[in-house]
């Protein structure tokens, strides 16, 4: 187990946790790029990618950036910290040319400021496939939900449960910090349940032990740093093909229920701007009157109101012409009667359909054909994978290259 990617702040008795967390590199990988911190208010853990340490860089600037406040006042406080790592990253990136395209996926739990009128809550936030469960009162629970490809397509009803868990493209992430200018990031408040356990981990852990498995050691260790390095050893037992992390919190105080903690199963919106109606002065009805009088259609009305038309058009255009195009698919280049098979793979910039005069542009061109491919993945690149970002239909693409090109050499 390794300590080097990681900061632990010890225990005080001021904190309603206890805690226990593991890394290692794993079994295949040379370098960890996963990071974590603990402290006695907040925890999080985070997950690495990118070329030439750069995944390494990611998540431990972002950890870091998060890590700078050990408490939050409220959720969205918490939210815009983590929307400012997502910044941080960027900036590295952009100032070190090998570390273009680096991002890291990050989940945490922080307990917002104590006050003393209302009972404690927790707030559970993440961006990326790393995970939060919860153990409470029995029930075992993932708290959150992946920003994957294959999860999306889970949803949609496209693959069935059991072929997410296999499937080999499980990897490819469509939300992370660092790769877009504003990070999506969900949150969850939570009241504080006494003898409430969570986890937070990386995809080293999920990819390799059933939740069926990590519900089992979470229920036998009471010791959570005894279980945190039993999850560790699991995933390194059953394959450990990349880096692993777990960190175990357990909720020492807190309301105490015989009933399991309830998390709402969607994550709460990013707060708007509301206006106070109350405070608005009320006008009777004469002065609307003359605030608003009857249209005349007199020249100069006529001609505003051409010109109110065309900016509204113009609005219009832009609003649908930024949707057209604020999307990414795959899909194969079918030309007159070419077969499947002999169709190249191309990423595409806008929608699947067009709309009104945004037909979707070729972004990148790969020598793969349809005939490299086995028929579940052609089946899946016929149905047109979307994706946020260029960078994730790219991803998409690797690994698909990277699977041919280990299917040829085992067969040669």
């Amino acid at each position: 187990m390794s300590e080097e990617r990681s900061i632990i702040t010890p225990w005080t008795q001021a904190s309603i946790f206890e805690w226990g967390s593991a890394t290692d590199v794993g079994m295949s990988r040379i370098m960890n790029q996963d990071f974590y911190a603990t402290s006695g208010s907040l925890f999080v853990v985070a997950d690495g990618m990118g070329g030439h340490r750069g995944g390494e860089a990611a998540s431990e600037i972002a950890t870091r950036k998060v890590f700078e406040e050990q408490e939050y006042p409220t959720m969205e406080a918490f939210r815009d910290q983590i929307r400012i790592a997502n910044s941080e990253v960027r900036a590295e990136a952009e100032q070190n040319p090998e570390r273009q395209g680096m991002g890291t996926t990050l989940c945490g739990i922080t307990s917002l400021r104590p006050n003393r009128d209302a009972p404690t809550e927790l707030v559970a936030a993440n961006i990326g496939d790393s995970r939060i469960y919860l153990l409470s009162a029995g029930s075992f629970t993932q708290i959150t939900t992946d920003h994957s490809l294959v999860e999306e397509m889970r949803r949609e009803g496209k693959i069935t449960d059991q072929q997410a868990e296999n499937h080999p493209h499980r990897n490819i992430i469509t939300r992370a910090l660092g790769i877009d200018a504003e990070a999506a990031v969900d949150c969850w408040q939570i009241p504080a349940q006494k003898d409430d356990r969570f986890l937070l981990c990386t995809d080293g852990l999920t990819n390799e032990v059933p939740d069926r498995e990590i519900c089992n050691i979470l229920q036998n260790y009471n010791d959570p740093q005894e279980a945190a390095q039993q999850l560790i050893e699991l995933a390194n037992s059953n394959g450990g093909n990349d880096n692993v992390t777990a960190v175990v919190v357990d909720v020492k105080e807190g309301r105490e229920s015989f009933e399991p903690s309830k998390v709402p199963t969607i994550p709460i919106p990013k707060a708007t701007g509301t206006t106070d109606r109350t405070k608005l002065p009320e006008k009777d009805p004469v002065d609307a009157s003359r605030e608003h009088p009857e249209w005349v259609a007199t020249p100069q009305n006529i001609r505003k109101l051409i010109v109110t038309a065309l900016v509204m058009l113009l609005v219009v255009g832009l609003f649908v012409g930024r949707y057209a195009r604020d999307n990414y698919f795959v899909s194969f280049e079918q030309i007159g009667d070419t077969s499947v098979e002999n169709s190249q793979i191309l990423i595409f910039q806008g929608r699947t359909n067009s709309i009104l005069w945004f037909d979707p542009t070729i972004e990148e061109r790969r020598p793969i054909l349809g005939r490299d491919l086995d028929e579940e993945t052609v089946q899946e690149i016929q149905q047109k994978p979307q994706f946020e970002t260029l960078q994730a239909a790219i991803q998409y693409l690797d690994a698909l290259q990277e699977e041919i090109t280990e299917n040829r050499q085992k067969t040669d």
